[in-house]
């Protein structure tokens, strides 16, 4: 008898046919699409996308249904979402394997903890990827609420038999600072889980990159640049996390024919506002376009039809969209806050400090003036740049690992924020 595949149950705020929340259902969609054949992926998710007051189209709440290689069902908003998903949880099995796709998240993921901690749900263990939730510029935002949450969490140990999944070991320092879990300090002997996570309190933090979308390395197209113009793209939630509003300052002072398009779902109106007040403050060689949603199939011609990805964000956990326009063959201008770093090295981009005002708009101005012979090898080496790390195959077995629970520690480090 062939034995059955390892069941991992995923709880995911929004996930397909959903767009608009980005990177989180990129990184599960990836991972499904990677895996599927080795695991047995329930996903758990909203009926209806980040934002929207009405359900996808043609959805039957709660009920299983195949999509690619998982298994999805959508919770209905209101009592009985919360209802189904006690349900579902009280009904995990000692073999499954639950996987959080957020820290703050109420109903997709503290609720779960919660009922984790009360021994409501016993799965074979729990793994929660807080998807950059702990990065500086996260925290910035509704700050009192969410420290009181980490200091009563980590006081009264909620976290204690967790898995941490960081997508870098920037978000693992992260993570760090406020739970300092149990850190791998190198390759070795594989240990249980369970093992490593009796060792702690704090739980475990295990890194692996997050899987990007496969990229094919077929003809380059790239969008032909003349001096003195410059096309450049925003694609992103408009929220404060993503930094639009320093994107759009970054723009003061710049000469030549300059245009600015941005694409994503305008998640804060407020902030929004804010945007459109520092638009009126640019001079009229700058346009600048808001284009509306963008569904994911139609990321990729946007970027390939501009010269630069202009995105200051305050932190990504990883940064689909920057690989996204990577492998369009679009430079990318973003900020150190992300894994992807060197990029002036490698001649891909630039990572710059967003203290570093000054640089940034240095770079500006170099992309403004050159012509094709300077962006056309760029955009080149872009497009390579992806397909490399897209094929790395380290990333797809470092998750496999992850979800096996082969986490291979050869010692723990502990340190003294451990209660």
């Amino acid at each position: 008898m062939t034995p059955s595949k390892p069941e991992i149950l995923i709880l995911l705020q929004s996930y397909r046919p959903g767009f608009k929340s980005g990177g989180p259902i990129r990184s599960i969609s990836n991972l499904v699409d990677a895996l599927g054949t080795e695991f047995h992926f329930r996903i758990i998710t909203q009926d209806r996308d980040l934002g929207d007051t009405v359900p996808f189209p043609g959805i039957t709440p709660n009920q299983w249904v195949n999509l690619g290689h998982a298994e999805v069902l959508y919770l209905p908003s209101g009592p009985s979402g919360w209802y189904q998903m006690w349900k579902l949880l009280r009904a995990v099995t000692p073999e499954t394997v639950v996987y959080l796709n957020s820290f703050f998240n109420r109903q997709f993921s503290i609720f779960a903890m919660l009922m984790f901690w009360w021994r409501l749900c016993s799965p074979r263990f729990l793994i929660l990827a807080p998807r950059g939730e702990f990065s500086p510029g996260a925290l910035q935002w509704r700050t009192i609420r969410k420290h009181v949450y980490i200091f009563l969490a980590r006081h009264l140990r909620v976290y204690k038999g967790v898995v941490w999944h960081a997508a870098s070991e920037l978000e693992a320092d992260n993570i760090g600072r406020h739970f300092n879990p149990a850190r791998q300090i190198g390759a070795g002997q594989s240990q249980s889980v369970q093992s490593l996570l009796n060792q702690s309190s704090s739980g475990v933090v295990f890194t692996a990159a997050a899987i990007a979308d496969a990229v094919s390395p077929g003809l380059h197209s790239y969008a032909g640049k003349k001096p003195g113009q410059l096309r450049i793209v925003f694609i992103g939630r408009c929220s404060r996390m993503k930094n639009l509003v320093g994107a759009l300052r970054l723009l003061h002072g710049l000469e030549g024919v300059i245009s600015f398009d941005i694409y994503g779902p305008l998640e804060d109106t407020a902030y929004w506002e804010e945007c459109r007040q520092v638009i009126a403050t640019l001079p009229p060689n700058i346009e600048v376009r808001y284009r509306g949603e963008l569904e994911h199939g139609k990321v990729g011609s946007v970027f390939a039809q501009s010269h630069l990805f202009l995105f200051p964000t305050l932190g990504e956990n990883f940064g689909h969209v920057i690989a996204e326009s990577l492998a369009a063959g679009c430079p990318v201008l973003i900020s150190d806050q992300t894994p992807w770093r060197g990029l002036e090295a490698a001649g891909v981009g630039w990572d710059i400090p967003l203290a570093d005002v000054e640089r940034f708009r240095e770079v500006l101005r170099t992309c403004v003036e050159a012509g094709d012979d300077w962006f056309a090898p760029i955009s080149r080496r872009a497009l390579g740049y992806a397909v490399e790390r897209a094929a790395n195959p380290e990333v797809i077995e470092t998750n496999r690992k992850l979800f096996h629970g082969d986490i291979g520690f050869s010692g723990l480090q502990v340190g003294k924020l451990d209660l």
